[in-house]
């Protein structure tokens, strides 16, 4: 999700960039400037709004996920329905939505330039976390009952993610899924062009089904769906004693992976942001008493 601001009314009058040097250090830093804005702005919405905004990225991720089915069984081509399947990234990123993965690059910004407290970032987690779980249940619900002839499709899915054992390839898979989300985020971030960004969804969205990573939120609508079928056996301690570590792992491998590389890069900026001598154009002071 983009700002729709003038990238560059945030590049500070003492940065080397704002002579217009056009180096990538220049870029970098008024990327990340935007980053922190960004996250700011995000970790300050209500609880309701954070949890509707998830709500509606579990919906649309249902969409890619129906999109795929339909296509892999029509063509017979699993590449191919990984392809549609990016549909629901799309969406995600001109709704405006969200899902857990997705923050865990410009909100954590925001905290670790010291603009927002740690349990906002968490409160932020928690809702969008909570609101995928209730779009996931509403989706596939929808799915289940006007698509009788997926359910096979669902089970088999099902089966696979909610009895997938703890081990270290699966924790791995995991944590490139959460890898993998975040990088997208990362690639958004460069452009405030709309065409860059559907290309960078729609990388990440095919990577997501294609490669066989575990992903939380995904994986979550096709154990939902075996369940809701009734005929798969699995219990909601099931899903539970999947989505757990899951999710730990996607949130370890988006931080350390790709965020924590990015906060290094940029530590210049990220340190005078924390320092309060890197403001917004009309933007207060920073308190330092926080």
């Amino acid at each position: 999700m983009s700002d729709d601001h003038d990238p560059h009314e945030n590049i500070p009058s003492d940065a080397p960039g704002n002579g217009h040097s056009g180096t990538d250090t220049d870029g970098l830093s008024e990327t990340m400037i935007k980053q922190i804005n960004e996250g700011t702005e995000r970790l300050s919405r209500p609880p309701a709004a954070l949890v509707v905004t998830g709500v509606m990225g579990s919906l649309e991720v249902g969409v890619g996920l129906l999109a795929e089915y339909i296509v892999t069984t029509s063509t017979g081509s699993e590449m191919l329905g990984s392809l549609a399947f990016a549909i629901g990234l799309v969406i995600i990123l001109l709704a405006h939505s969200e899902l857990f993965t997705e923050g865990f690059l410009v909100p954590v910004s925001s905290v670790v330039a010291g603009k927002m407290p740690l349990h906002r970032l968490i409160r932020f987690w928690a809702a969008t976390f909570t609101g995928n779980i209730i779009g996931a249940a509403v989706i596939m619900e929808l799915l289940v009952t006007a698509y009788p002839d997926m359910h096979p499709y669902l089970i088999e899915k099902a089966l696979h993610y909610a009895l997938m054992p703890i081990d270290p390839q699966h924790v791995v898979l995991a944590a490139l899924g959460g890898m993998f989300l975040t990088l997208v985020t990362r690639m958004h971030q460069f452009t405030d062009e709309v065409v860059p960004m559907i290309i960078a969804s729609t990388i990440g969205g095919f990577l997501l089904s294609a490669t066989g990573i575990v992903h939380s939120i995904l994986d979550t609508l096709f154990i939902f769906g075996g369940l809701f079928t009734g005929e798969s056996g699995l219990t909601f301690t099931d899903w539970l004693t999947f989505v757990w570590w899951v999710a730990l792992a996607n949130l370890v491998g988006g931080l350390v992976l790709v965020s924590a590389l990015r906060f290094v890069q940029a530590r210049r900026v990220v340190l005078d942001q924390k320092n309060g001598s890197v403001r917004t154009r009309g933007q207060a002071p920073a308190d330092t008493g926080r």
